[in-house]
């Protein structure tokens, strides 16, 4: 054991400069550590000198070319056993081999980062994982999936097994019977997709169920909230996930109006949970629809109509309307500009998303009915547009403006 010396000062008469800040680069890191080296070695001598029988034992004879006794073997010296061999080294070299062979000063610059699932399974192991480590856990592989397997994704997340991995934590933890589950809207919204993948959708399909029938009339409202917004969040992850899609390619929506229907299959008709996340995961795919038609494929006109026909009970007017007018094979306008004749007040609807969907119907009708050849109707709705657009700056509207809206008469023929 190394007694108090006068290292200390040493080392600070020895290293007057080395002030940087950490982290230090590779040559700074090394020319500290000789220098700590040579500080330690030189007190560490002081304190426990050579035997003088070991000095006599290792002298050559002055005839002979002397070899330095260093810590680090020199090249020309490297092939000597007798300064190699432990029972000959100097002991400052013995204690600092010593030291520097512990694995804690190990390190090496291109060390292999670990595998998400070795560290999934320690956790899993030691009674550490969390929903949100698992979350973690697949947003880390999927990231390395989507490096690696750019062309076919899903098939790499097929592969990967990581959603039965977490599934099969969810059970063995019993999270998945918790009265909260699914309580996590990152976990489902990264789970889900790997699930699908994988061909486990059935499991996602059995938590719908539950989570739909698992209330009563004395709950809270806030926990009726609570397991409105779980239900939506799973049912949209299914949605979202219920086709294959591949990047740069634009994305189908026959899987989602048949996800519509097995949830308009499944979901109890008497539970207002169920009726409130089933209404808002079907108006999402009517967005898909209509306002993001461009970015998918024409879909299947039986699943298409399949699809309106289950929402008409939903009394949402202006989907309806706006889905007619993307019809695959037979699309109509008449419900459009009914909706807007009879709905001139929506115009100046203070919701961003209903100014959007309203600009977007009147677009679409525009367009139809140019391909009709309907002038008169065309100049209506731009000036219903022309409204829309002029609330956004001003908020309000004026008697001309009422009557400009309200007139039958075309925009060309007001001079």
């Amino acid at each position: 054991m190394v007694v108090g010396t006068v290292s200390r000062n040493s080392l600070k008469n020895l290293l007057p400069k080395i002030h940087q800040p950490l982290p230090l680069s590779r040559r700074e890191s090394q020319q500290l550590l000789d220098s700590i080296t040579t500080s330690f070695r030189k007190n560490l001598d002081k304190e426990h000198p050579w035997e003088l029988n070991d000095e006599s034992k290792l002298r050559k004879p002055a005839h002979q070319n002397s070899r330095p006794l260093l810590s680090t073997p020199t090249p020309a010296s490297s092939s000597s056993p007798t300064l190699d061999t432990p029972s000959h080294q100097r002991p400052t070299d013995r204690h600092l081999r010593a030291i520097l062979s512990n694995p804690l000063f190990a390190h090496s610059e291109n060390k292999k980062p670990k595998d998400p699932f070795d560290v999934f399974d320690s956790a899993v192991s030691r009674g550490l994982m969390t929903p949100s480590r698992a979350t973690g856990f697949l947003i880390k592989l999927r990231s390395q999936i989507q490096a690696e397997s750019a062309n076919d994704i899903r098939q790499a997340m097929a592969v990967s097994g990581a959603g039965l991995r977490v599934v099969q934590w969810l059970r063995a933890s019993g999270l998945e019977n918790h009265p909260h589950f699914p309580f996590s809207r990152t976990l489902i919204s990264n789970l889900i997709p790997f699930m699908c993948a994988e061909g486990l959708d059935e499991i996602a399909w059995t938590w719908v169920e539950r989570v739909s029938s698992r209330h009563t009339k004395d709950e809270e409202a806030s926990h009726l909230q609570f397991k409105f917004k779980a239900l939506y969040r799973l049912l949209q992850a299914i949605i979202k996930n219920a086709d294959t899609t591949h990047p740069g390619q634009k994305a189908p929506l026959d899987g989602q109006y048949k996800a519509i229907i097995r949830a308009n299959e499944i979901l109890p008709k008497d539970s207002k949970i169920a009726l409130a996340g089933f209404k808002a995961a079907w108006v999402g795919v009517s967005w898909s629809s209509t306002v993001f038609a461009s970015e998918h494929l024409k879909p299947s006109a039986p699943l298409f109509e399949t699809f309106v026909n289950i929402g008409r009970p939903l009394d949402k007017p202006l989907d309806m309307a706006h889905l007619e007018l993307h019809h695959p094979l037979t699309p109509n306008h008449s419900a459009a500009v009914e909706f807007m004749h009879h709905n001139i007040n929506y115009s100046t609807e203070p919701d961003p998303a209903t100014r959007r969907r309203l600009i977007c119907l009147a677009l679409d009708a525009v367009s139809r009915l140019k391909e009709v050849g309907d002038v008169d109707e065309v100049s209506w709705v731009e000036r219903f547009v022309a409204r829309i657009y002029n609330g956004l700056g001003r908020g309000i509207f004026n008697g001309a403006e009422e009557y400009l809206i309200a007139s039958e008469i075309p925009i060309y023929r007001m001079n």
